[in-house]
């Protein structure tokens, strides 16, 4: 049983993660805690006026009445006997109820929605995209384009630099995913330097042993000027259908961040992106 954490604001862009999520584990048993977070306080240090009172009781009633929405439109459009449904709603900031849900429910997976497909920035960072990537660091996350189709990933590019140890738990949600889709795993670096060095080859090896009982190839990029070109040319050229990335200090997802935005604006990203966290 799969404990699936899908974040909702009650638009087309969710609801598709959802979706997406759900297909993704038709055969599987699994949990959805379906999260939608507002957050409407007074400004009496606890004491709301009637006004304020109204407010808070109208976002109350709009998050439930939307979960409610969604939790009939998903049964509707997916029925699955192996899938059950708990709508959370919360009044509080979205990362506090994320940890939150996370601790209480155990959760394997995070799901959110990017928005559009256009450009790097409204897409890879989105506002809250961003923020959950960089805060939530209990589980995977799974961040799905808003108008990507349901298609079962038979490719899965693992982009990474070597430049850190691998172990069973950082490799856990690579070889799960790639079990759950019947996919093969397209490890992808950049050529930064002419050789690996002792200690990346020491990290490759350690990283093919763990990959070694599925389908995988080793792919060598030339070091474009940009990174995120250098990944764009790898999803497109093997037709790739999910990114994995490991997110850690230094990380090849951190180096990705820090590039200058005119050229992130260059990285149109239309299929799931899963980060996978570690300390």
């Amino acid at each position: 049983m799969k404990n699936i954490l899908v974040l909702t604001d009650f638009s087309d862009n969710a609801y598709n993660a959802l979706f997406y999520v759900s297909k993704l584990f038709n055969q599987n048993e699994c949990s959805f805690f379906l999260l939608n977070a507002y957050e409407e306080r007074s400004s009496q240090a606890g004491k709301p006026l009637n006004g304020e009172e109204e407010v808070v009781t109208l976002a109350k009633r709009r998050s439930k009445e939307g979960l409610e929405s969604v939790f009939h439109k998903i049964n509707l459009d997916n029925p699955n006997p192996k899938h059950r449904y708990q709508k959370l709603s919360k009044n509080m900031d979205l990362m506090t109820a994320v940890k939150k849900a996370i601790q209480e429910f155990k959760i394997d997976l995070l799901v959110l929605g990017n928005k559009g497909i256009t450009s790097l920035v409204s897409v890879f960072w989105g506002s809250t995209t961003i923020k959950v990537m960089t805060s939530i660091k209990e589980c995977p996350i799974l961040a799905v384009p808003a108008d990507k189709e349901f298609t079962t990933p038979s490719e899965i590019a693992f982009a990474t630099n070597y430049k850190r140890t691998f172990d069973a738990e950082v490799m856990a949600p690579v070889r799960f995913m790639t079990s759950l889709c019947g996919a093969a795993v397209r490890i992808v670096h950049i050529n930064e330097e002419k050789r690996l060095s002792k200690f990346q080859e020491s990290n490759l090896n350690t990283l093919i042993t763990y990959l070694k009982p599925m389908e995988h190839t080793l792919h060598w990029m030339p070091n474009f000027t940009s990174k995120t070109k250098a990944i764009q040319v790898f999803l497109d050229e093997l037709n790739i259908g999910m990114l994995a990335m490991v997110n850690y200090e230094h990380s090849f997802l951190e180096l990705l961040l820090r590039e200058p935005v005119i050229q992130r604006m260059t990285f149109h990203i239309t299929i799931p992106f899963l980060v996978i966290p570690s300390d």
